[in-house]
């Protein structure tokens, strides 16, 4: 494995992921990471699989603490999985065993993405407002939850707003560290809002387009070939490594910590390795392909209307927008915070901030 990697001389990440800490990471990869503590480690909590639409959906469930612990949804995205919450999922679940209070308890439950480790993938490629069905569908046909909270960030995000939008009557309140789906008037990566948008509204998605036309190739390829991909990084677990850990690199907030502080190597190799053990990379992929056909916006003058919190955190890939353009799409934002530290992982990069900001919220909603 680590012969496959050669000194280009070239250096650093400015072009992608640096071949010599890609190196390092083969080297702890091949002689030291032990992928059987990382299975220990998620069999601490209950998990299972259970069919949805002929698939089978992964979940790992955690009841809380107290008589009447809310039950909170959890979503990932891409490129990361169930596994970047489980440092937090006992803080969420039993505050008091960490200096909190247990009316802050939830039942924490989270639900791989079909296609992605443990879930199945489905039929065929499901697009955000289909897999929130989905979610939905355990959450209460298999669960038996009437109410319950929702968190999500990337492609979680989405798909909680969509939850959102769907199921009023069963989203207790929103959650989310990214501002999607919105209005359609302000597509994704396309510098465009509406036509009255602030000065501030327009800077911010004319920065967005700026980042996409720079960063956003892996998106549009995700997107439009992802089976011309796929095979090319399944068959080279080093390959694989180098297309993920870059995204870690270029999203994490590096601004007073170097990445090896931010992220271990074994942290790092247990989202590679889940999907090498899985063989699911490929499937993980078809949320995006599913985008060509149901873009992740709201319909026409429509808004999301549970109780809905935003945390802005000051994520490269992803920094928080103007209030008034996330009001353009949420008609009752209860919580609005953006916390000084924290990139796109904030459960990796600043766990005591990610769960403190979820307990806030759980507190404005009782």
């Amino acid at each position: 494995m680590c012969a496959t990697i050669v000194d280009d001389g070239v250096g650093g990440w400015r072009h992608g992921t640096d071949w010599a800490f890609l190196e390092r990471l083969a080297h702890r990869w091949v002689d030291g990471y032990d992928w059987r503590a990382t299975e220990k480690r998620i069999n601490r909590f209950a998990n299972d699989r259970v069919p949805v639409d002929g698939a089978n959906v992964h979940y790992l469930r955690e009841p809380g603490s107290g008589p009447s612990p809310r039950p909170l949804l959890i979503l990932h995205g891409w490129p990361y999985s169930f596994l970047g919450y489980l440092d937090v999922v006992e803080r969420l679940a039993h505050p008091e065993r960490f200096g909190g209070q247990v009316a802050d308890a939830f039942d924490v439950v989270l639900i791989s993405q079909p296609g992605t480790g443990f879930s199945d993938p489905p039929a065929r490629p499901k697009s955000p407002r289909q897999l929130a069905e989905v979610y939905h569908r355990v959450m209460r046909d298999e669960l038996g939850y009437q109410r319950y909270l929702v968190d999500g960030g990337d492609q979680g995000a989405v798909a909680g707003g969509f939850l959102a939008l769907d199921h009023p009557d069963s989203v207790i309140g929103l959650h989310q560290s990214m501002l999607l789906p919105r209005q359609p008037e302000a597509p994704l990566g396309y510098g465009l809002t509406n036509a009255d948008a602030s000065a501030a509204e327009r800077d911010y998605v004319q920065a967005e387009a700026a980042r996409f036309q720079r960063d956003g190739a892996y998106f549009l390829l995700q997107m439009t070939r992802p089976e011309s991909l796929a095979p090319a990084l399944t068959d080279s677990p080093v390959g694989l490594a180098a297309w993920i850990v870059e995204k870690y690199h270029s999203w994490s907030d590096r601004r007073a910590r170097t990445f090896e502080e931010i992220f271990s190597l074994d942290q790092l190799l247990d989202e590679i390795m889940l999907y090498l053990v899985t063989d699911s990379f490929a499937t993980s992929l078809w949320s995006y392909a599913a985008l060509q056909t149901d873009p992740s916006a709201l319909p026409p003058d429509i808004r999301i209307t549970v109780p809905t919190g935003i945390t802005g955190w000051p994520d490269p890939w992803n920094p928080p927008p103007p209030r008034a353009f996330a009001e353009r799409s949420r008609a009752n934002i209860v919580q609005w915070t953006q916390p000084p530290r924290g990139g796109h992982f904030p459960f990796y990069e600043e766990p005591d901030l990610y769960v403190d900001d979820l307990r806030a919220f759980g507190r404005a909603l009782r």
